[in-house]
């Protein structure tokens, strides 16, 4: 194997790890804070200090990465995810929780060099080869680490999957020490003025606004207070873990089937608000489920749903800006979606213990649903 493939190969199981740590104990952070005696707003906060994070130090990570040297940023952000975890677990209190889930923000800060630094081991033609190998390394990584979590957490309670964590991210960072990044490889560096020029394109303010509402949903629901629900229907430690590889597996699946043979027969305007439709659908009937198997099949209908509409708008941001500004427009999208991982979790709060979890459905039914309306009126229809 050339030195190209080492390095993608070193880069690869990297980024697995990282995923993995930064995951393996995200279905118990609620279930813990209950035990706790924490409130929903409280734990709102919590939820929303990782967006909180990510909104501020995602487009700075990116600018720097650009300028400086990638491989700093990615052991930086691989450190902290390992960190995050293990101060959770050593101060393990609201407070901990609250700023371990910050450092995980900063973590994930890390990803957009990630995917620049993999996708320069690739010619440019092959870039699309290179961003469904990095997300195929997101995803595995998670699924093992639900499926590693749910295992250890049965035997030795949800205490481990934070050790697991903190391992996880210390193995990442180890990892990153053999990355190999060509100095001459690379962007041009990333300015703030460039986010400013392209910020007036309609398409790419309209995918934005989408993508923050999803991820407000994303982040009020099936991340963090679905398993409130859960443990409020009686689910064991091993099963808050399994819930969650429900959700990812038709995911993996469904992204396979959009790239080979869905987009080249159905526009993506209407597969986003399909997307849109299927996660109304799940924030509505999710509160009348009442056993494990329900939560299941639930969590495996709103990953399609996840899929259809996150996935695709991330594409379809840059389809109306020029190449030497593609940089800059999804730096801006990412940047600006993370108010909805911040805001989610934390309307959602203060709606569960203003009205309870379930009008907290509810309501993100509605808007989930408006935003299905907002898709068939402003976005534009174009084969992605």
């Amino acid at each position: 194997m050339d030195k190209t493939g080492v390095s993608r190969g070193i880069l690869f199981a990297a980024v697995a790890a990282f995923w993995f740590a930064q995951y393996a104990y995200t279905p118990y952070v609620n279930p813990e804070l209950m035990v706790m005696g924490a409130s929903a707003s409280v734990t709102g906060f919590v939820g929303g200090a990782y967006g909180f994070t990510q909104f501020l130090l995602r487009v700075p990570t990116g600018i720097g990465a650009d300028k400086w040297q990638k491989k700093f940023f990615i052991c930086a952000g691989s450190l902290f995810s390992g960190l995050a975890a293990l101060c959770m677990l050593v101060f393990y209190s609201p407070a901990g929780f609250l700023a371990g889930r910050a450092l995980a923000g900063a973590a994930s800060s890390a990803w957009v060099p990630y995917t620049v630094l993999y996708a320069s081991y690739y010619k440019p033609e092959h870039s699309t080869q290179a961003i469904t190998m990095i997300n195929l390394a997101h995803r595995f990584g998670r699924i093992v680490a639900y499926l590693m979590a749910g295992i250890i957490a049965a035997s030795f309670g949800p205490r481990s999957a934070f050790v697991l964590s903190a391992a996880g991210g210390f193995l990442a960072f180890a990892v990153t020490l053999f990355v190999r990044e060509d100095k001459s490889a690379g962007r041009k560096p990333l300015k703030f003025r460039e986010l400013i020029a392209v910020a007036g394109d309609r398409n790419l303010l309209v995918t934005t606004l989408l993508a923050t509402i999803a991820q407000f949903i994303f982040f009020a629901t099936y991340i963090t207070f679905t398993a409130n629900h859960a443990v409020h229907i009686g689910a064991t430690s091993a099963q808050l873990g399994y819930m969650n590889v429900a959700m990812l597996a038709p995911a993996i699946i469904l992204n396979f089937c959009l790239s080979k043979y869905i987009l080249q027969r159905i526009d993506a305007k209407w597969l986003v608000a399909a997307g849109f439709f299927i996660t109304a659908l799940y924030c509505a009937i999710l509160p009348f489920t009442s056993t494990i198997p329900q939560l299941y099949f639930m969590q495996s209908f709103v990953g399609a749903g996840n899929t259809l509409t996150l996935s695709l708008l991330m594409g379809l941001c840059v389809r109306t800006v020029a190449v030497e500004k593609r940089g800059a427009a999804m730096g801006f999208f990412q940047s600006i979606y993370g108010i909805g991982m911040m805001a989610g979790p934390l309307v959602m709060g203060f709606l569960t213990d203003f009205s309870g979890l379930r009008m907290g459905f509810f309501f993100m039914a509605g808007m989930t649903f408006a935003s299905l309306l907002a898709t068939v009126a402003f976005l534009s229809r174009s084969k992605a």
